[in-house]
């Protein structure tokens, strides 16, 4: 037992004596003086309460060590992913039978690992794992047993990790070293395998993707078989390969054309020959979301015009972009027909020349509501347009007629910004610009609104020809020069100049309709693809329309597909929550998340995802005896044999040692109760006895 002060104890013993010093002083000059035997005790009964109350000031800590022994402990890890089962029957039950043949008692601490490790009973193994991680089940001994007796590490598995770190460079680290028990060997019997799967995660619908995949094989090398790609079980695709020697790999390139939008599960199959030793690995499940790349263009045109022509011939052209057209007749009336019912179904508006003098307040309206509730808008100034009913949509364009004026002079384009999205990488070098035929530009002074960018403008004057605006809602553009047709129709002096007005209509579409994520909730699935008895999870955040955090709201999330559930996500703090769906069945599901605050909706999203078997676990056949030898040699453990682990392990025990485990237990003086109570029962006793002696 130790004493620690807070200074040095020379200073308390001399505090100490000054103490019992001014003591001795003061009865000595009592009047009356104590006589006899009260002048000693009552001397000693007032030092001692000043020298205890010294000692407390000085912050003593009384420090116990206790020391004990404590039993080595043993660790066995056992690998329970499926890559077990790629054995057969006849591996299972020998990794079964030399876990359960292992001592049972508080000594052996065994844990089952796949993707993760945990503690868990030898009798109830599953190799149902869909991954394997052995440098984190090495991770969790390491941290479960610290500050533990634990002598060594005893790991059962194939040696095939299919994620996580290098297990040999962290058994490399490991305080104990690891005795490895490889489970099945290195060579594995006649197999053909689907090595990996390369693809695209994003495709569009009606355009071919490529799938590659890569076949390995053993014991069949030159024999034919084919390769084929099926969506619910209909083949999409397929393609014939000459199977390589042992240790090679030869690929197939195959292509899919999706015809409907949204996540597509896609199995890739190596058709089995006669003889394998197992066909659950011939087949690879790979997903792709599948998007319709159509914009949806609503183009309304004050009037027929040559430049209305030269814009419907070009958007006509692009495959990406789906035009629906209406031309102002009279107040109200277009020729293709009234403007559709809603305008929000539109990716963009697209004002050729509109609103012009036929255009009815209504439509006018109707359009600045749309834009105000998110559609982008591309104006296009035309000789038709009206500047006093251009001027009410104004808060939703990228300028605003400042002081109109009726007449137009031609004038050449010159850039005024080059790095900008919509003008980059357009075919045509800026210094060609002022080559092309010049447009008919409105004198009237044009004001830019907040955010506003010029991109090109008229030459001599400076004054804006093509502007964009981005804010946190809307993006938007114009171009304010009538007769745009001119550059679609180029002399043959000016062919290199072609590809100009088609890039920069392409440009400025897609510029516009960029989406941009203000939504306020946001929820995806962890993975694009979850395995069949693997947990299916989300994370979400939510939002307020400032994009400050909400940490309070209530999220639910709705799942649809094979098997439908509903799921509430908890609140992980700072507006961000995750929610776990349990396993599912296989198949392709959508799901909806709904997040409302005291009742009132904030928001919802949407999304998609797909359960199928990971073949992770089944693409290698055989044990990686290399791996397992690494990670035995560079922790300073050894390779054991299976079928001789428990002895093994009986023997191992009879080495190792007990280990002193040392305990420090601190604990301050001054929260000692008896202590107090001892300085009130001296400074008591000497009041009892100043009394009874008759001193003041």
């Amino acid at each position: 037992m130790d004493i620690d002060l807070a200074a040095s104890p020379a200073l308390l013993a001399l505090c100490a004596a000054a103490a019992g010093a001014f003591a001795w002083w003061s009865y000595r000059r009592s009047v009356p003086r104590p006589a006899g035997w009260r002048f000693p005790v009552l001397v000693g009964l007032r030092a001692a309460a000043f020298a205890l109350v010294l000692f407390l000031l000085f912050e003593p800590v009384w420090t116990r060590v206790v020391s004990r022994g404590e039993a080595p402990l043993v660790a066995v890890l056992v690998d329970a992913s499926q890559s077990i089962t790629l054995g057969g029957p006849a591996l299972e039950a020998r990794v079964r039978a030399a876990a359960q043949s292992l001592p049972r008692d508080a000594a052996i601490r065994p844990y089952a690992f796949a993707g993760s490790a945990r503690p868990a009973s030898l009798d109830s193994l599953a190799f149902t794992g869909e991954r394997t991680d052995v440098a984190a089940a090495l991770e969790r001994v390491e941290a479960d047993f610290a500050g533990r007796n634990l002598r060594a590490v005893v790991l059962i598995s194939d040696g095939r990790s299919t994620e996580g770190r290098d297990p040999a460079a962290v058994a490399e680290r490991s305080r104990v070293p690891v005795y490895t028990a490889v489970a099945g060997d290195s060579v594995s019997g006649r197999d053909v395998r689907l090595a990996r799967v390369a693809t695209n995660d994003v495709a569009t619908v009606g355009t071919p993707f490529p799938l590659q995949a890569g076949i390995r094989a053993t014991g069949f090398g030159g024999r034919q078989t084919s390769v084929v790609v099926s969506e619910g079980g209909r083949g999409v695709g397929s393609a014939a390969v000459a199977l390589p020697a042992d240790g090679g790999e030869t690929t197939a390139d195959l292509t899919v054309t999706p015809s409907t939008p949204g996540l597509r599960t896609y199995t890739v199959t190596a058709t089995p020959l006669a003889g394998e030793a197992t066909t659950v690995n011939n087949s690879l499940t790979v997903t792709v979301r599948v998007q319709s790349d159509k914009r949806r263009v609503l183009v309304i045109a004050a009037a027929p015009s040559p430049d209305l022509t030269a814009l419907r011939a070009t958007l006509d052209a692009d495959r990406g972009v789906e035009t629906t057209v209406r031309t102002q007749r009279a107040p109200g009336v277009f020729y293709e027909g009234p403007l559709p019912e809603p305008l929000a179904r539109f990716d963009l508006l697209i004002l050729s020349g509109f609103p012009g003098d036929a255009a009815s307040p209504a439509d006018v309206q109707r359009v600045s509501a749309a834009a105000r509730g998110g559609v982008p808008v591309l104006f296009l100034l035309g000789r038709q347009t009206s500047l006093a009913r251009l001027a009410t949509l104004s808060d939703v364009l990228p300028v605003a007629p400042e002081a109109p004026r009726a007449g137009f002079v031609d004038a050449e384009v010159d850039i005024a910004i080059t790095d900008h999205p919509v003008l980059s990488d357009i075919g045509v070098p800026a210094a060609r610009l002022g080559a092309l035929p010049p447009l008919a530009v409105s004198q009237t002074r044009w004001a830019l609104q907040p955010g506003a960018q010029t991109l090109l403008r008229a030459e001599g004057t400076g004054a804006p020809m093509l502007v964009v605006r981005q804010t946190s809602t809307i993006r938007s553009a114009a171009l304010l020069g009538a007769g745009t047709w001119r550059w679609r129709t180029l002399p043959d002096g000016l062919a290199d100049l072609a590809p100009l007005y088609p890039a920069l209509t392409n440009r400025l579409v897609r510029w516009t309709t960029a989406a941009r994520d203000r939504r306020p909730v946001r929820v995806r699935s962890d993975r694009a693809l979850f395995g069949e008895r693997e947990p299916v999870t989300f994370t979400g955040q939510v939002y307020t329309e400032a994009l400050v955090p909400i940490p309070d709201a209530d999220v639910r999330i709705t799942v649809r597909g094979p098997s439908g559930t509903a799921v509430q996500m908890r609140a992980l703090g700072n507006g961000r929550y995750a929610a776990d769906a349990g396993a599912l069945p296989g198949g392709s599901y959508t799901f909806t998340a709904e997040a409302t605050r005291g009742g009132a909706a904030i928001g919802s999203d949407r999304g998609t995802f797909g359960v199928g078997r990971l073949a992770a676990e089944l693409r290698e056949p055989g044990a990686d005896v290399a791996a397992m030898r690494a990670i035995a040699l560079r922790s300073g453990g050894q390779i054991v044999g299976l079928d001789t682990l428990s002895a093994f392990v009986a023997r191992l025990r009879g080495t190792l040692a007990e280990r002193p485990l040392v305990r420090q237990d601190s604990t301050p003086v001054l929260g000692l109760p008896w202590l107090l109570g001892l300085i009130v029962a001296l400074l008591t006793a000497e009041w009892v006895i100043r009394k009874r002696s008759g001193l003041v």
